[in-house]
């Protein structure tokens, strides 16, 4: 057996080996904990009804790094005026802008307590979802790079 046939032999035995793995990984249920706690989430039945849809990105060593419009980083009006339009000419401290900005701290303590009853989620950190912003034709200023 020459040596192009027989690294072909490996290379088609490993990728047989792959597709059978990763095909009884989904139908068992292996499906991956970020996967597992982003259907947690979307089961709430709070959650489910704010408008912005909280997403696990990383799930690593009890650590889960949850997407957010929010996350310190753009304040929460710009966030809140581009989910509704019709809050865009309101003043900052109009009571529907700031019942609309507290609906959605309430709605991120209530992702952070779902995601805690978990047992081996320990704690949640907010990574800013600059998709959103893009998506919604909203640009951000200058923002400083966080790593993430």
């Amino acid at each position: 057996m020459d040596r192009l046939t027989r690294n072909s032999i490996i290379i088609s035995a490993f990728l047989l080996v792959f597709l059978i793995v990763t095909l009884a990984w989904q139908r068992f249920g292996m499906t991956p904990r970020v996967w597992q706690l982003n259907d947690v989430l979307e089961a709430d039945p709070v959650l489910s009804q704010a408008p912005y849809r909280f997403r696990v990105l990383v799930f690593l060593n009890g650590i889960a790094t949850l997407s957010s419009p929010h996350a310190d980083l753009v304040p929460l009006e710009t966030y809140v005026k581009a989910a509704d339009p019709a809050l865009a000419e309101r003043p900052a401290d109009d009571a529907e802008v700031v019942a609309a900005e507290r609906a959605f701290r309430e709605s991120e303590l209530r992702a952070i307590a779902v995601l805690l009853a978990q047992p081996d989620v320990d704690s949640v950190v907010w990574s800013l979802d600059r998709a959103w912003y893009h998506k919604h034709g909203v640009r951000l200023g200058a923002i400083p790079n966080t790593g993430g």
